[in-house]
């Protein structure tokens, strides 16, 4: 986070694989996100943008999801809050889709200038620069828009405390385009043997709520390499 964000480098022409927003004070790259977002308003293809998704996708899958992403450790943090936990049906992780379909791409393709593109909800963006600007002073008050992300970021911090990385299971757009690759990019995660003897141990340790040993390609593998303490599986090229 601190990488991503520092006053001291200003490179904000050039977009990083991580959900971070760069109208943070403090920003220094731009967010893939929030360019696919512009762009689809503009109603021009983000040809850097997009190449840039596409080799890290092929090269690590979602590794970035597990390693790079702010909001990521965020998740992992409040998630070890001393609360009872849910689980949800698998089915649910669609959801992500719809709103990198809908948020990303549809509503600001067909109404520029709508308050409910992702950008405009993202909570990330409100935890790194909607409060910030405030607090600062330098944004417009405390209106409907403000109190909107406000609450959004609110449940969504709650999701994550009772679901594990609940925001990349569910909403994360920038997880649904890299969930594309697992199954193809160049590093993965292997068996360090040739069969699997069904103990679950790696299962136990997953975050995301999969049997990794069985389920190694899934588009629902953050890549966060938990499973291979259990030193069955290793991660490396294919």
């Amino acid at each position: 986070m601190l990488v991503l964000n520092s006053y001291f480098l200003q490179l904000r022409f050039a977009c990083v694989p991580a959900l971070h927003c760069h109208s943070c004070p403090l920003s220094i790259f731009a967010c893939p996100v929030g360019v696919l977002v512009n762009f689809s308003a503009l109603r021009i293809l983000p040809f850097f943008a997009i190449g840039m998704l596409g080799i890290v996708g092929v090269v690590s899958g979602r590794l970035v999801c597990g390693w790079l992403c702010p909001f990521g450790l965020i998740q992992d943090v409040l998630h070890k809050i001393p609360v009872r936990k849910i689980r949800i049906p698998r089915k649910f992780a669609y959801t992500k889709y719809l709103v990198l379909i809908g948020l990303v791409f549809a509503v600001p393709f067909f109404f520029p200038n709508s308050r409910f593109t992702f950008c405009r909800v993202c909570p990330a963006a409100t935890l790194e620069a909607s409060i910030p600007w405030r607090i600062m002073g330098v944004s417009s008050g405390y209106g409907f828009s403000f109190f909107f992300r406000v609450a959004v970021l609110l449940g969504v911090l709650v999701l994550v405390v009772i679901l594990n990385r609940g925001f990349c299971r569910l909403l994360c757009p920038l997880g649904a385009i890299f969930s594309l690759f697992n199954r193809f990019s160049l590093f993965r995660i292997r068996l360090t043997k040739k069969d699997c003897n069904d103990c679950g141990l790696c299962a136990r340790v997953c975050p995301v709520g999969l049997n990794p040993a069985k389920e190694m390609y899934s588009p629902e593998c953050i890549r966060c390499l938990k499973c291979t303490s259990t030193r069955h599986l290793k991660f490396g090229i294919k």
